[in-house]
């Protein structure tokens, strides 16, 4: 886990409504896609918040601004860090999967290329924030992890079977470095992941703006902390 450092006193203008009013927000999200507005609504608890360029818009559908102290809503906050770092790697050039679970994202060019150039290997990473608690403050921090998508020269998603057709499967494991050149496993891959993806990952991408109208930066430690989670 990567420590994320937010100025513990930044305050935000935010349209919030009763989380009553609209029961589930499929119906909200639909409207505001339909008037092609740039808003983003969340949920936390018994409120709703509305953010983005376009926030006004959400007067006329019972919302109202307020002055909102982000530390006091730390799940919105934490909801705020993931979306921000993905807009930061979109201005990259960085593609969204809208397959996994939590937010993940691949680069835009292969991370390498098999069976004669037939198959690429893009590397991408998977990532979501969590939150605890310190001296009565929230102390947020990123979860970051890598994946990888394997697609033929036309773009299309390969599955092990197809890739199998290729006689390709252990070239792309050493591409992901989970196997030697000599195809012995690399007892070494987790460290491997960890330096040679995931810290020039963070290194690359420490610093962003959270998406709100105010401009507020947050920064992402280097060096990583281990948690433990009581029971």
């Amino acid at each position: 886990m990567f420590e994320v450092n937010v100025p513990s006193n930044a305050e935000v203008n935010a349209f919030i409504a009763s989380a009553e009013t609209y029961p589930t927000l499929r119906d909200l999200r639909a409207f505001i896609t339909q008037k092609n507005w740039k808003i983003r609504v969340y949920r936390d608890k018994n409120i709703i918040f509305g953010y983005g360029e376009n926030a006004h818009e959400l007067a006329s559908r019972g919302f109202q601004q307020q002055m909102i102290k982000l530390f006091d809503y730390p799940r919105w906050c934490a909801r705020l860090i993931t979306e921000g770092l993905a807009d930061h790697l979109k201005d990259q050039g960085y593609h969204e999967s809208l397959e996994k679970v939590h937010t993940t994202l691949y680069e835009s060019r292969p991370y390498g290329s098999v069976a004669n150039g037939k198959i690429n290997v893009f590397r991408g990473y998977t990532f979501r924030t969590i939150y605890l608690w310190k001296d009565n403050q929230p102390v947020f921090g990123l979860i970051v992890d890598i994946c990888w998508k394997i697609e033929d020269e036309n773009g299309r998603r390969l599955n092990t079977a197809e890739i199998a057709q290729y006689n390709a499967i252990s070239q792309i494991a050493q591409i992901q470095d989970e196997l030697l050149p000599n195809n012995k496993i690399n007892l070494e891959a987790s460290r491997l992941r960890l330096y040679n993806h995931i810290l020039p990952f963070i290194n690359m991408n420490k610093s962003f703006t959270l998406p709100l109208s105010e401009r507020i930066n947050v920064s992402i430690e280097e060096i990583p902390v281990h948690v433990i989670l009581g029971i």
